[in-house]
């Protein structure tokens, strides 16, 4: 099983890949953080740099349970994606 989100935050490319064996965090194709093993959830944490060039603190939460895997995005304080709501930046 392996669960994969994408979206866009400015020019950047975020992507967080799930699977039994892992968690992962990308940005811009670059790895930032990565838990493994296997979690029913899970906490992973990045940074991206926003329109002027100031850092922003990225925090995944993915979490899972028998019917589906929830993943949500925050950048700085501000929810930008979330499983529930799937919308794109």
């Amino acid at each position: 099983m392996k669960d994969v989100w994408k979206l866009k935050y400015g020019s950047h490319s975020i992507q967080i890949e799930n699977r039994l064996t892992g968690s992962r965090l990308y940005v811009d194709g670059v790895l930032q953080d990565e838990l493994v093993g296997i979690h029913l959830s899970s906490r992973m944490f990045g940074k991206v740099k926003n329109d002027e060039g100031e850092d922003e603190d990225i925090k995944v939460s993915i979490g899972c349970n028998l019917l589906k895997t929830d993943c949500r995005v925050f950048i700085g304080e501000r929810l930008a994606y979330s499983t529930d709501l799937q919308w794109e930046m």
